[in-house]
């Protein structure tokens, strides 16, 4: 073999061999995102499967509808930031207790706008073709509210087992393979709530598969009688993406819906954040700097184009007060949400630049989405 021989040889080979028909991933060239996608910040991830798991009426639903609520509001949740995503709820157990769990929140009229949608029938993850259906309808779903991010619930998990077994390893380990397939094909975060054995409450009931193979683990403990009446609190005992979040801790109470035909107060469970910046009501934040600010007030304006564009879907075109447009905006608005002057004049500013752009128009009942306008998005907004 001559020297140009040689040469030739390994400038063609310099791209290894495919493994099994796929290409490898280079180590070399990988470097590690400090800022990567999430869906509740340091807790719950996009693409990734994780399961909470917990005794039976210790508040897991409550507690789970609290998270879901404040994803599709786009509201910071415990301390913790977070993405607004559309929410699918599979309520294979009780529909109508999900429903009740989390209106709490939706009543609310700032969650007018809040994408949270639940099925009230179960979704056998071991049927690969319907979990491959599911994926093509999740992604549907997402699009049609508009949405970047997707959350999908699963409660719970023996009752989406179909016929198998959650003491099997071979169950259990098809269930979460095709919930994995479910989490990377539509780039969802999909969570699974099952419950703690009577004796072990510190790992899910049944196979270790159901710890091993999944990206974050958590469970539900009762505080101890220290603590006050009705406390909870999570624990995170494993996370592949990040460091492992503190406790979060939670009261579950219940939260007054009217009286019944007897007089008596009728309520619903409502699980309270303990954390004092969690329950809707967010953080201050240092303010945005430079071209941070830039940036910040296109998204605000795009964010309220969200609210109004939603808003004439469902109601034809009424005018709506700037004040509750604003109080409908999501996390954009996060971080001067708690002084009532600064978001007045940040929610004016953006309804500004919408005039501007004539994406909307305003009168003296308030502003609304222009008519011809419904399906465009403000230019300054995508910059």
């Amino acid at each position: 073999m001559t020297a140009n021989d040689q040469f030739q040889t390994t400038t063609a080979s310099q791209q290894p061999p495919q493994i099994l028909g796929c290409t490898t991933i280079s180590a070399n060239n990988h470097a590690p995102d400090p800022d990567p996608a999430y869906i509740v910040q340091h807790l719950l991830f996009p693409g990734q499967v994780s399961m909470f798991a917990g005794p039976s009426n210790l508040g897991k639903s409550a507690i789970i509808a609290s998270v879901c609520a404040h994803v599709a509001m786009g509201r910071d949740f415990c301390g913790m930031r977070v993405s607004r995503g559309a929410i699918l709820y599979i309520a294979a157990e009780a529909p109508k207790g999900v429903l009740n769990r989390a209106f709490p929140y939706l009543s609310q009229k700032a969650a007018q706008t809040a994408p949270f949608e639940v099925l009230d029938q179960p979704v056998d993850l071991s049927n690969d073709q319907l979990v491959g259906q599911l994926a093509k309808d999740a992604l549907a779903f997402r699009d049609h509210h508009g949405c970047d991010n997707l959350m999908i619930v699963f409660d719970t998990l023996n009752l989406c087992l179909g016929d198998g077994d959650e003491n099997s390893s071979r169950d259990t380990g098809r269930v979460l393979a095709n919930a994995n397939y479910l989490a990377r094909t539509t780039n969802a975060h999909v969570l699974i709530v099952h419950h703690t054995g009577a004796a072990e409450t510190s790992r899910p009931r049944g196979s270790t598969t159901l710890t091993a193979n999944v990206d974050t683990g958590m469970t539900l403990h009762k505080a101890d009688a220290s603590q006050p009446k009705g406390t909870v609190f999570i624990n995170v005992h494993k996370q592949r993406e990040d460091d492992k979040a503190a406790p979060l801790a939670f009261q579950i109470q219940g939260f007054e819906i009217g009286k019944n035909r007897h007089g008596e107060t009728t309520t619903v469970p409502w699980a309270v954040p303990f954390e004092a910046t969690s329950s809707l009501i967010e953080e201050a934040r240092p303010k945005a700097s430079g071209n941070g600010k830039e940036l910040l007030s296109a998204s605000r304006a795009k964010d309220l184009h969200r609210v109004l564009t939603e808003l004439r879907k469902r109601d034809g075109g009424e005018w709506h007060k700037p004040k509750s447009v604003g109080q409908m905006s999501g996390e954009p608005f996060n971080g001067i949400r708690g002084n009532a002057d600064t978001m007045r004049k940040k929610v004016r500013d953006a309804l500004d630049a919408l005039l501007a752009d004539g994406k909307i128009e305003e009168c003296k009942e308030g502003v609304r989405l222009r008519a011809d306008k419904t399906a465009a998005t403000p230019q300054h907004a995508l910059h």
